[in-house]
């Protein structure tokens, strides 16, 4: 990552903020998970679990304790009342519980990371890390893990620490969809948004129809307008600053040249065409980018999420999908176009929806901005 190109804007307040959010994400529906994947000795844990959707934390808490009665060894119930107590910001009996049961069995990485965020809340980012670390000594591709240390990183204002945590959650985990989240909101308030642009995009791919993705739509939409400037004649591309080193293959003679210039090389192809930039003439350029990258760049600049788009073009749905991407950015104008594109929409949602036809992504074709 170079260090010069990268001018982060967020602020720690905002972070704490964006924390406490994450938290209720990751954690609101544990004790239901846990009691799908198996049966309770105390079947109480349904009710008490219950009862802290509906925010009554101590009448869970003292129903959670009859249930560590019946079963002593089980560490989901000391787990939840932990959640509990996190969430009626007792922070210090929350870190007890979980310290109790470090040596039971069964434990997975979520244990690490709830334990992690509570002593973040307690005002021990230090800790916090070491527990985060802790759990990646025993739950190396927990790429959730990763996440929360760059969150911490991110409160501190240490922004190209916290990329490099996202970025290697994604290494461990590729299908985690909370890095490419955070990574792009970085670099979407960076210099460099391209690698926001792709990362946001890789995130609407694997967690859909959630407030974060229709936040994304937005935001992806935001950029392409602000990044391209159409001036009568005059055109500028501007998602990035290239920056050519001297990377020469000693075989060809040819220099290796960054993304950033093969993106813009091939989108400003589709955006000579346009007058302006509104939903349908984006997706045109990115139909033309696509078409041009994979004449004669592909195969020497592979990328997972461009490979993506050329499967879409080919299924007959990118057009489709560009609108869907960014419908959030002009509302009005995605429903027009999807009252009168109604047929191929409902194709589009029944070959989308399909796992098999999902955004696949894995550790030999993950895209990594550095």
């Amino acid at each position: 990552m170079n260090t010069q190109i990268l001018t982060f804007g967020l602020t720690k307040n905002n972070q704490r903020m964006k924390k406490h959010f994450f938290l209720f994400i990751a954690f609101c529906f544990i004790i239901t998970v846990h009691a799908q994947k198996k049966v309770f000795k105390c079947e109480d844990i349904h009710k008490a679990a219950k009862l802290i959707d509906e925010g009554k934390f101590d009448e869970s808490i003292a129903i959670l304790k009859e249930c560590e009665k019946i079963d002593p060894i089980e560490y989901a119930y000391p787990y939840e009342i932990a959640l509990a107590y996190t969430y009626k910001k007792d922070y210090q009996n929350a870190i007890d519980q979980l310290e109790k049961i470090k040596n039971y069995n069964g434990l997975q990485s979520d244990y690490y990371q709830l334990l992690g965020n509570v002593y973040d809340y307690a005002k021990n980012p230090e800790k916090a890390i070491a527990t985060y670390n802790e759990g990646l000594q025993k739950f190396p591709n927990a790429g959730r893990l990763y996440l929360e240390k760059g969150v911490i990183y991110e409160s501190q204002e240490n922004y190209l620490e916290a990329i490099s945590s996202y970025e290697k959650g994604m290494e461990v985990e590729p299908m985690y969809a909370s890095n490419y989240y955070r990574s792009a909101l970085l670099y979407l308030n960076s210099s460099d948004k391209l690698s926001g642009l792709i990362y946001g995009e890789i995130f609407m791919n694997l967690e859909r129809t959630t407030k974060r993705t229709l936040k994304m739509s937005e935001l992806l939409y935001q950029t392409y307008q602000k990044g391209i400037q159409i001036n009568g004649d005059g055109i500028k591309v501007d998602f990035c600053k290239t920056i050519i080193n001297a990377n020469i293959n000693s075989n060809s003679n040819e220099i290796k040249l960054p993304l950033c210039a093969i993106f813009d090389k091939n989108l400003i192809l589709g955006v000579v065409l346009q007058k302006e930039i509104n939903l349908n003439s984006l997706s045109e350029i990115r139909t033309s980018f696509i078409t041009n990258y994979f004449k004669n760049d592909f195969k020497e600049y592979p990328n997972v999420l461009f490979q993506y788009q050329k499967t879409l073009l080919d299924a007959g749905f990118l057009e489709v999908y560009n609108h869907y991407l960014f419908q959030m950015g002009s509302k009005a104008e995605f429903d027009t176009w999807q009252a009168a594109n109604k047929d191929q929409v409902d194709k589009f949602i029944a070959w989308y929806t399909n796992p098999a036809n999902g955004l696949k992504i894995n550790k030999e074709n993950i895209y990594l901005s550095n």
